[in-house]
């Protein structure tokens, strides 16, 4: 029996989940995208299929001994510690993207496929099909007040996600996303994957960071309580607001005063891309899924060995073209806070944001 769960980004993009039910009782959950999950959707970008398949790999050109690629088309077999996985890739190039997956996860792992498949390639490929339609999964917190919004890019540990609950819970500001956001055009559109966890942290924790065990527990309990009820968390989260700054958040171990400078358009370019690129080598929840990295970075560079001059190829350097011309004219930021954070670390960046939008 198969399980069929569908998701509609805004109308922008479509993508249709299809997995094997262990035991026909297995009710799969996929918690990263629930605020996108409809009822049903037609002509889907990408559709997924979790199960065994039959690969299609042949006539390929073979890359490290286990890719395999030819035009539009990837196929491997993988593994990161006891977690062994095959995926093939249709439409790898352009078009509409179909991917078969089959995975062999050890222990309780086994009942969070999706998440796996998150992990491995999912969310970068919803972020490569985004940008081919124009529209950019941005590494960061976005917030915002009287349809203006603002991004707070920044490492992984830079606070982001800390300021983002404070601008929610202190200052009323509405919620975008506190991991990507969606860009295009001058605006700013929500995408708020995980929300439920974010809840739970604006709600319980002083910051992002969970302090013990018990934390982790009620964070997974929080998570299956609001799988559906979505419509009971307390945050407020716009389709879209105009893009009204880019503030870049950078941690520093001297002093404690905390500083702002505007910065030039090319480097702020630069910094998203290469944020962007760290951002896709990460992973949620690594230590529960037992994977400490996302391999598609390189499955696309294997892919762009066989087929320099292909789109996949050039998609950082498309995309530094599109975002420098989003860009221009947007008030560009760097603010340097100290390592530790409190209060006066929020009020102090609240004070200087909220003189940036006037």
């Amino acid at each position: 029996m198969k399980q069929v769960l569908n998701y509609n980004i805004h109308d922008i993009l479509k993508f249709r989940i299809i997995l094997e039910k262990k035991f026909n009782i297995i009710e799969y959950l996929n918690v990263e995208h629930r605020f996108f999950q409809v009822n049903n959707i037609d002509k889907p970008d990408i559709i997924l299929n979790i199960g065994k398949f039959n690969p299609t790999n042949k006539d390929c050109y073979i890359v490290d001994s286990k890719y395999y690629i030819k035009e539009n088309y990837f196929y491997c077999k993988d593994s990161k510690g006891k977690t062994k996985w095959e995926l093939e890739i249709f439409g790898f190039e352009s078009g509409d993207m179909i991917l078969n997956f089959d995975i062999n996860i050890p222990g309780i792992r086994s009942l969070l496929p999706i998440l796996t498949a998150h992990n491995i390639f999912l969310s970068s490929v919803i972020d490569y099909q985004l940008s081919n339609k124009g529209y950019f999964l941005i590494h960061s917190a976005g917030l915002g007040k009287d349809k203006k919004a603002f991004l707070l890019a920044g490492m992984g540990g830079a606070f982001k996600t800390t300021l983002a609950m404070d601008f929610v819970r202190k200052g009323g500001f509405d919620f975008f996303g506190d991991e990507r956001v969606i860009f295009h055009d001058g605006c700013i559109w929500s995408y708020p994957v995980g929300l439920a966890s974010f809840d739970y942290r604006c709600k319980y924790l002083p910051t992002e960071k969970k302090r013990n065990y018990l934390d982790k527990i009620n964070l997974i309990k929080h998570n299956i309580y609001k799988y559906n009820n979505l419509d009971k968390i307390n945050v407020n989260i716009p389709k879209m607001s105009d893009f009204c700054a880019l503030l870049f958040i950078v941690k520093r171990d001297a002093g404690k005063s905390i500083t702002i400078n505007q910065i030039e358009l090319e480097k702020a370019v630069d910094k998203l891309i290469i944020n962007n690129m760290m951002e896709m080598n990460h992973v949620y929840m690594p230590n529960l899924m037992g994977i400490s990295s996302n391999k598609y970075l390189e499955y696309t560079l294997a892919y762009s060995f066989i087929f320099p001059d292909s789109l996949l190829a050039s998609h950082w350097t498309d995309m530094k073209k599109k975002l420098t011309d989003f860009l221009k004219g947007v008030p560009l930021y760097e603010i340097e806070i100290p390592i530790e954070y409190d209060d006066s670390v929020f009020n102090e960046v609240y004070s200087n944001i909220n003189s940036v939008l006037k």
